[in-house]
């Protein structure tokens, strides 16, 4: 099981699914936690100086206003006009891909509180039963 795979269904969508296996928990936990490591390094990074500086800034504020500033200018041929479109491309890119990663740990929170309880549910059954 995998947080993040394709045939899984969406988080808070019904599933047919009706119990857990215990190898299924853990391989589900170790997918949630491993998204959270993600997602704590994704913040970690936004907070260090360095990287606000060459990549918040100038990668992602100033270097977009400079080829939008370019494009605008009527100077360059159509080549290098789309030169300029696909470094913008790779711009949005990165900066979704890390945003991704701290939207995707917010989940694997909830999701890592959710499995908890269900575990103690179960075991609070079968402790009963």
């Amino acid at each position: 099981m995998n947080l993040y795979q394709q045939d899984t269904p969406d988080v808070g969508e019904a599933s047919d699914e009706q119990t857990m296996s215990f190898e299924d928990y853990q391989e589900y936990k170790a997918s949630c936690e491993h998204v959270l490591k993600q997602s704590e390094m994704a913040e970690r990074l936004a907070k260090n100086p360095d990287f606000i500086t060459l990549i918040m800034e100038d990668y992602f504020t100033r270097e977009p206003a400079r080829l939008g500033s370019l494009m605008a200018s009527g100077r360059l041929n159509e080549s290098n006009f789309q030169g300029c479109i696909q470094d913008l491309r790779g711009i949005a890119h990165l900066r979704t891909f890390m945003t991704t990663f701290i939207q995707k740990g917010i989940i694997a929170r909830t999701e890592l509180e959710n499995l908890e309880i269900a575990r103690k549910e179960a075991f609070d059954n079968n402790v009963v039963n």
